[in-house]
């Protein structure tokens, strides 16, 4: 490892010139191959559908509740004479108090699972960019390896850097943005 004289094998300049080319890579070229990398991918098209499949996922679908009409009304207090009026008067039942009343309730469900899914949405740009910042941040050197060696070596986390960023947006922090 060293000469001679205990000097290292290498001037001082080659020395210096390999650090500065290392830190180069670990803070200005790394990072930017890892933006251009999220931008290739269409990071935020497929975090926003990610978000809205994750948010669809845990919301129950709403429920339509069943309207009341003739036979319904009538058919099981009357049996077989109930379910003959109503074949010959028609639905005449339909605009009922009961049927306004079930409608009010799906209406409301359906804007209020509506106001979630937007809420989520909107805050859909803050977890994205979490996740965008901390893959950055927690996989610098193989980003940096990754521009450092001009892309000739190719470093796990860099080749599955989609699956990087679904894992950085499940953290905690950046779960807690949304």
């Amino acid at each position: 490892m060293f000469g001679e004289n205990g000097s290292l094998p290498i001037t001082g300049g080659a020395l210096l010139a390999v650090l500065l080319y290392g830190a180069t890579s670990l803070f200005v070229t790394g990072p930017l191959v890892g933006e251009r990398m999220m931008e290739k991918l269409e990071w935020g098209a497929q975090c926003a559908r990610h978000l809205r499949a994750e948010v669809g996922a845990a919301e129950p679908p709403a429920r339509t509740m069943p309207q009341l009409g003739c036979n319904e009304m009538l058919g099981f207090m009357f049996g077989g004479e109930g379910a003959r009026f109503c074949a010959r008067h028609g639905n005449m039942f339909t605009n009922n108090p009961i049927n306004r009343m079930l409608d009010a309730t799906d209406r409301t469900a359906r804007e209020a699972q509506q106001k979630r899914m937007n809420h989520a949405a909107s805050k859909a740009g803050s977890r994205c960019e979490c996740a965008v910042t901390t893959t950055l941040e927690a996989r610098r050197v193989p980003f940096a390896i990754h521009a450092g060696s001009a892309r000739l070596i190719t470093p796990s986390s860099v080749r599955l850097l989609e699956s990087e960023l679904v894992s950085s947006l499940n953290t905690p922090a950046c779960a807690m943005k949304g």
